[in-house]
């Protein structure tokens, strides 16, 4: 398995394996079970549009874990450099690959490209209800900073 930058043939794929992966834990499907599908879109449509938004801030800090040119998994990263922060907006693995450390490894990646591009801290957040993040994250070294409790109301 290798990790490489983003491709834009691997688009599709990536908003596959971000909706697939966030089923059940994404905040937009939170508030769609609370209050309705809203506007012209579903949860799944809005999930896969983070994917393209990560790309347009900051194409050179997307990577995809790939084996036998088939992507596995990937990362999404933005910089603030006047803060020194980094920031990971977004991890998924496709589900066949998962358990096998690629998350880890994508995070691994992520960390050493902050440390490239001067960055002193790293954040990345989790919903309450993914014990995979609240597993992960934590034995990469992330610490818990806070919480935060997220409110809709249909307009």
């Amino acid at each position: 398995m290798k990790i490489r930058l983003y491709q834009p043939s691997d688009l599709d794929e990536l908003k596959r394996m971000t909706v697939e992966g966030f089923e059940g834990i994404a905040i937009d499907q939170n508030v769609e079970r609370a209050l309705g599908v809203l506007g012209k879109h579903d949860w799944r449509w809005r999930k896969a549009r983070h994917v393209d938004e990560d790309i347009a801030a900051n194409p050179d800090g997307v990577f995809v874990a790939e084996e036998d040119d088939k992507a596995l998994g990937y990362i999404s990263t933005r910089l603030d450099r006047e803060a020194g922060k980094g920031r990971i907006p977004n991890l998924a693995v496709d589900k066949a690959a998962q358990g096998r450390g690629i998350g880890r490894q994508l995070i691994g990646h992520a960390l050493d490209y902050f440390r490239r591009e001067g960055m002193a801290f790293a954040m990345i957040e989790t919903m309450a209800n993914n014990p995979i993040g609240q597993h992960l994250y934590p034995s990469c070294g992330f610490v818990e900073a806070g919480r935060q409790i997220h409110y809709a109301m249909k307009l």
